[in-house]
């Protein structure tokens, strides 16, 4: 069986680093994975060509260069058989959606990774083109299913023995990591608000560690120099290191306005470290009072200086968080989710 990742970018977003857990995961067998790129983005092909996964760029920059990315794709698809496509996010999915109409019906398993779509358009395309899909995966029963009823619910997963999980210790100053994409939906610019709302507590021995670039970076920068915020808010953009960061971190923070299923909170679970997120997408299916602080923005600050005033209880639902990471969402079970979905799409 050859799987046929097709994802909008090899960005450094949650997304495609879920791909590339998966994509891993068929080294070595006797299934081959191949990563397929419809931008030319190529932020962190090197992770895929170090684990010797085969990666492809469509370079799709406009209309006209849609037809030879077709043609493209016909090419890396000519010799494999029992092809499945996984297309991840909706620009790919409407490309392999093309390439099944016009060029070779495979069969597509989607994932959108996100509960939220903005724009109708999107959310009619996605509703005919239904019949087109073998499978939906969504992140939890309770996701939002785009019109596939047979949707299968299976949630993201990383490899957990890459993390550090000592237990922590409280750090001087205090430091939040928000790890993640700086775009709308992340809601960055949110970080100058908490800083007001902390220093006006009087809790101002903390620094944010921002990991993670975007659109939103240079309007963030702008609002941390206008405000005199930079020895609370740090910039390091895009890190390969992801586990270095959240090992020196005492608390990941989740500001976002919508979502999936954040591949960092389960990063942060297996590196035993406390988390704070509003509850979004399929995030309070996952994350609770037992296991992390769920909090809307406008009590976000109160959860924050709960963190740092009563460490001890934080690392206790880190505990829990922990252990419900390595349980269930250790990328070997994940996989083997995936695993199953891809053969009986490819037996129809």
């Amino acid at each position: 069986m050859t799987i046929l990742h097709l994802i909008t970018g090899l960005s450094g977003g949650g997304a495609e680093h879920m791909v590339l857990e998966l994509a891993g995961q068929t080294v070595g067998t006797a299934d081959k994975t191949i990563a397929v790129s419809v931008s030319n983005r190529k932020q962190i092909q090197h992770k895929f060509e170090e684990k010797g996964i085969e990666c492809h760029f469509l370079n799709i920059t406009s209309p006209k260069s849609i037809l030879p990315g077709l043609k493209k794709l016909k090419e890396i698809c000519t010799k494999e058989k029992e092809l499945v496509f996984h297309c991840h996010m909706f620009h790919a999915f409407a490309f392999g959606l093309l390439f099944k109409l016009f060029f070779k019906n495979v069969p597509i398993v989607f994932t959108l990774h996100t509960n939220k779509v903005k724009q109708s358009y999107r959310r009619v395309l996605l509703f005919v083109t239904k019949i087109f899909r073998k499978k939906d995966i969504i992140f939890s029963v309770n996701s939002k299913k785009w019109y596939l009823k047979n949707s299968v619910a299976i949630p993201n997963g990383v490899d957990t023995s890459r993390f550090d999980d000592s237990v922590k210790k409280i750090n001087d100053p205090f430091v939040f990591l928000f790890l993640g994409r700086l775009t709308e939906p992340k809601n960055p610019l949110f970080l100058i608000e908490l800083v007001k709302r902390l220093k006006n507590a009087e809790k101002e021995n903390f620094v944010i560690h921002v990991v993670g670039d975007g659109g939103y970076r240079e309007a963030l920068e702008q609002a941390i120099t206008k405000e005199h915020f930079s020895e609370y808010i740090q910039l390091f953009g895009h890190q390969n290191d992801v586990p270095k960061y959240l090992k020196d971190a005492n608390c990941l923070i989740i500001t976002s306005l919508w979502e999936g299923m954040p591949v960092s909170i389960i990063e942060a679970g297996a590196s035993r470290l406390p988390v704070i997120s509003t509850p979004v997408g399929s995030i309070p299916d996952f994350l609770n009072a037992e296991n992390a602080y769920l909090t809307h923005l406008d009590g976000f600050h109160e959860a924050a200086i709960s963190v740092m005033t009563n460490y001890d209880a934080a690392l206790q639902k880190a505990e829990v968080l922990y252990a419900l990471v390595k349980k269930q969402y250790d990328i070997n079970e994940v996989y083997n989710l995936h695993l199953e979905l891809y053969r009986s799409a490819i037996k129809g």
